[in-house]
């Protein structure tokens, strides 16, 4: 965004100050960092998950995130909040975990219950990916 760009909404430009501007096809790096704002804003969401996850597992049964995810997005009691954020053309979004997430949600399970039977696939969020790979999500 142009700090000359006097079309653009006092939010869009706050935001662009303030580091929330992401291009419009989300790369790995730009949803984990959204991710973690997500989290942040969204505790009791991860709470339930994560309870969901844990007693899934006592029962010895397999962690599936996608099931989680929908388990949440229906039955949850928690309502999810969208993290805002502006592309480079100052136009707002909400980020909210989706699908395509799961990985990030595999892994955010795995540092804390190391032992989970959580399996994560290989994605785009892998550490041994490119940070600056052109390939959007």
């Amino acid at each position: 965004m142009d700090a000359d760009d006097y079309t653009q909404p006092p939010e869009s430009v706050a935001w662009a100050e303030r580091g929330h501007v992401y291009p419009r096809s989300l790369r790995a790096r730009d949803r984990r960092g959204l991710f973690a704002l997500w989290c942040e804003a969204n505790p009791g969401v991860l709470d339930e998950m994560e309870r969901m996850a844990l007693d899934l597992a006592r029962r010895g049964k397999r962690v599936s995130t996608k099931y989680l995810i929908e388990k949440e997005r229906y039955e949850g009691a928690c309502r999810p909040a969208g993290v805002p954020f502006f592309d480079e053309e100052g136009r707002l979004h909400r980020y909210a975990i989706n699908n395509s997430d799961a990985a990030l949600i595999t892994r955010w399970l795995l540092e804390r219950h190391p032992g989970m039977d959580v399996r994560p696939r290989r994605s785009i969020f892998d550490e041994d990916k490119g940070e600056d790979e052109g390939e959007g999500v």
